[in-house]
């Protein structure tokens, strides 16, 4: 996977920008509030058909501009695709791949394979269960169609469920239609469980090593999927194990949530552990080794991506050095493979050996304008 250019008009703060990277690192160096990460929410949208803060969409486009535009040149297994995005800000989204206009949003995420990092990405390791919950089914969509559907359909399933149970609890509504939620919710739930075990046992494999990596064989890092059901070890394996679980769990609490007027088990109360030395990071590590742990659970998706689509991502890395110490941002930089493209914010040079920066293109930022440093 490899990009060969983007350009963008009316993005964020840049009035119109294009760059042409190199297909090894890519330096983006500016003071902060220059655009830099900016460039990144670019490439980033182009993949995920989102932005990549918690913003609306309409944000995406410079103020008092009537739309934004964004244009990719990329590489896959060989084959160049162009991509043109158009974002009014009035009316709907247009997206034409190879000239050819696409309606499906499902037909093109994920297509421009991404893995990106950025500072929000320490909510993985401090923040809420939700948090982790929108880690996994960020990912895990931009691999599988089938779980971008079931996903979609399970959160519709449980918000009428909900309304129903609701509904019941204040005596304007009956059970009727209840068993037919009931089989919605199990048959897209069970398969979200399933594939977020799948992609954890995956994960976790790779970030054992990932970490090592990043620590000099000093720390070990272990991920524990902690689905939303009442369950012991070992869990479920198969996809029909995890219906016949959440339906017996909906049996079990059925009278509870008639009290509570809401669904208590489900996908939607998944969580899973980081352990660092075999303690929780998130109430025993040091905000270096936190970060770190968010490092190597992000730059972990590089070889689980490959190992699914034949070829590494693209990988963005922002503001990555902030809270690391000189020996881990040294083994960072080490670990940055060479045959993944990489786009790297900073602001300044210093993390970077003379190795790296001879063979790294170099990009000043600045009030939302980019040039190639000669």
């Amino acid at each position: 996977m490899r990009l060969h250019a983007l350009r963008l008009w009316h993005f964020r703060n840049y009035e119109r920008a294009q760059i042409e990277p190199s297909p090894r690192v890519n330096i983006l160096l500016g003071a902060n509030a220059q655009g830099k990460t900016n460039l990144l929410e670019a490439i980033y949208y182009l993949s995920a058909l989102r932005p990549l803060r918690p913003v609306r969409e309409l944000d995406l486009i410079q103020w008092n501009a009537p739309e934004m535009r964004l244009y990719a040149h990329y590489e896959i297994d060989g084959l160049t695709d162009e991509l043109h995005l158009r974002l009014p800000a009035q009316g709907k989204r247009v997206m034409t791949l190879n000239e050819q206009p696409v309606s499906k949003q499902s037909a093109l995420v994920g297509k421009l394979s991404v893995v990106c990092f950025t500072a929000q990405d320490l909510t993985l390791v401090r923040g809420e269960p939700a948090d982790r919950r929108r880690f996994l089914d960020s990912e895990i969509s931009l691999l599988s169609h089938r779980y971008l559907y079931a996903l979609a359909h399970y959160k519709r399933a449980l918000e009428q469920r909900n309304n129903l149970l609701r509904g019941y609890l204040e005596g304007v509504a009956t059970l009727e239609s209840l068993p037919e939620w009931n089989a919605q919710l199990v048959k897209y739930g069970a398969r979200l469980f399933h594939a977020r075990k799948q992609f954890l046992e995956r994960l976790n494999a790779l970030a054992q090593t990932t970490h090592r990596a990043l620590t000099h064989d000093t720390e070990t890092l272990t991920l524990q999927y902690l689905p939303g059901l009442p369950l012991r070890e070992p869990l479920p394996e198969k996809e029909e194990d995890w219906s016949d679980a959440l339906m017996s769990a909906l049996h079990q609490s059925a009278g509870e949530e008639l009290r509570r007027g809401t669904t208590l088990y489900g996908p939607h109360r998944d969580d899973f552990r980081i352990l660092l030395q075999g303690y929780e990071a998130r109430l025993y590590a040091s905000q270096g080794q936190q970060r770190t742990c968010a490092l190597s659970l992000r730059l972990s998706e590089v070889a689980l991506v490959e190992s699914v689509r034949g070829e590494p991502p693209i990988v963005l890395l922002d503001d990555v050095f902030s809270d690391l110490d000189p020996t881990r941002r040294r083994h960072l930089v080490e670990f940055l493979t060479p045959r993944t493209q990489t786009f790297v914010t900073c602001t300044d040079l210093s993390a970077f050996d003379e190795s790296t920066l001879r063979n790294a293109a170099l990009f000043e930022v600045h009030a939302g304008t980019v040039s190639r440093h000669a």
